[in-house]
């Protein structure tokens, strides 16, 4: 053992044979392989060569059981450590191009991508589907046909170019700098073999119009021509807000009911948790503790486990407080919730939110209920599950390498970016990505494996932000 610990060391730098080393001792080997990717993994970022030189040399000499004098060198220097940590496929890189995929199998996201997936799979024969071959034709339900739709924004740039392109030093054009002005689009994708964008004809249009007078006068938001497809192009840093996006699902809502394909079939929507789009009516955080402070609403309704309507007042009726809101006391006492004697707020907040009552839906789901249409939130950071992301991508590719940064360029190459995509009927290939995907998932995959599975080989190392969606690898 003395020998073998004199000749890692006799030419005073640390045992620089990495070779023999490890094939003496490959255990070591394999347990510092395992140290240095924990620590790569990390958050902190203060791992050095120097940890993993400390790593080896103890467990040498716990392997060995020989004692160490305080003027031994190292069994290996932190220079060799460098090499080894190469040779095991680790780089030393800026620490901002990392894989970003914090969240995604955060508990309650797993659970909610879970019962997603297990709704889908569980109806897989109410949908229109696609095959598995090289060009896909549509497969027809066999039960109660159901029209899934997706729906999402996207803000494009005058400014915006394509990352890449080919150039000559004496003959490259001059471009703008900045981002440009802003053009937002809300859309629409439609899983069904009629159309992957919603319209009506001008026959379907008139009947609507006919019964919505509303539909076919002009307000800040544009719609795109007999639809729901809705646009703003008003300053640099606008977005839809939830009163616009109640507007134009409520004005979707209202035609769905004039499309002949649509007809005698159900229809559910899918749509991503941005704040927009799951804003409540109102929460337990409204209400104030004391008689006639803060109270959101007149009535709070909900349905017990039998389905049927409740309803309670938020305001007295009658009374020396008549005409003001209630406190939190009392609608928990007309809940038959019991309140202990000294609830704090807090505590009286906790009890009221286990009750139905209090666990009410989005003013989005509120509005599909009453149309009869089924909004379905995608789960937190999971944009593979939502197909429209891929429309996006194919429009922002087809409009970023044709653009000279002028903004009426940009709004005539969305226009045929759409057009584009129904030509190479790119939304099939996205929707038979979108069941896979869900497969994918229920087979054991975590979000990392179903983005390299079905995405891009990218994904696995230069991942910056989950909203980071290819169609590199679209079949």
């Amino acid at each position: 053992q003395v020998i073998v610990h004199i000749e890692f060391n006799s030419d005073n730098r640390g045992g620089n044979l990495k070779g023999s080393f490890y094939d003496i001792f490959p255990d070591i080997e394999n347990e510092a392989k395992l140290f240095a990717a924990n620590e790569c993994q990390k958050r902190t970022s203060d791992f050095k060569a120097a940890d993993l030189r400390n790593f080896i040399d103890a467990k040498f000499y716990e392997v060995t059981g020989l004692n160490k004098n305080s003027n031994d060198s190292f069994i290996r220097s932190e220079r060799s450590c460098r090499l080894d940590l190469k040779n095991w496929g680790a780089k030393f890189e800026k620490n901002s191009q990392r894989p970003y995929f914090e969240g995604h199998e955060r508990e309650d996201v797993v659970k909610h991508r879970n019962t997603f997936i297990n709704y889908f799979l569980s109806r897989k024969n109410h949908y229109y589907t696609l095959n598995d071959d090289e060009t896909p034709t549509w497969i027809y339900p066999t039960r109660r046909p159901c029209i899934l739709m997706c729906h999402n924004e996207l803000t494009f740039r005058s400014g915006e170019v394509s990352a890449k392109r080919w150039m000559m030093t004496d003959s490259s054009g001059f471009f703008s700098k900045g981002r440009g002005r802003s053009y937002m689009v809300s859309d629409f994708l439609v899983q069904h073999p009629s159309s992957p964008f919603f319209s009506l004809n001008e026959v379907e249009w008139k009947a609507a119009i006919k019964k919505y007078p509303t539909l076919d006068q002009t307000n800040d938001v544009e719609y795109f021509e007999r639809s729901a497809t809705a646009s703003i192009n008003i300053g640099t840093d606008y977005y839809f807000d939830n009163t616009v996006i109640l507007e134009q699902f409520g004005r979707l809502f209202q035609i769905l009911q004039f499309k002949k394909e649509f007809q005698d079939h159900d229809i559910e929507i899918i749509v991503d948790n941005a704040r927009t789009h799951t804003a409540k009516s109102y929460s337990l955080n409204d209400f104030g503790k004391s008689v006639s402070t803060r109270c959101p609403i007149e009535k709070i309704k909900w349905y017990d486990e039998n389905g049927s309507e409740k309803v309670i007042d938020c305001y007295f009726k009658n009374g020396p407080n008549k005409d003001k809101s209630k406190r939190l006391f009392e609608i928990a006492n007309k809940l038959n919730i019991p309140v202990p004697r000294g609830c704090k707020l807090q505590e009286l907040q906790d009890l009221l939110s286990q009750h139905k009552a209090f666990q009410n839906v989005s003013k989005l789901e509120e509005l599909g209920n009453t149309h009869k249409v089924k909004v379905i939130f995608a789960p937190k950071y999971h944009c593979e599950l939502n197909p429209i992301e891929g429309l996006w991508c194919n429009q922002k590719q087809f409009v970023r390498s044709r653009t000279d940064q002028r903004f009426n360029t940009m709004i005539h190459l969305v226009a045929q970016s759409r057009k584009h995509f129904i030509e190479k009927q790119i939304y099939k290939k996205l929707f038979r990505r979108f069941w896979r995907c869900l497969y994918a998932y229920q087979s054991g995959q975590n979000y990392s494996q179903v983005l390299q599975l079905f995405f891009s080989h990218s994904c696995k190392a230069d991942v910056s932000s989950h909203r980071k969606i290819t169609n590199t690898n679209l079949n």
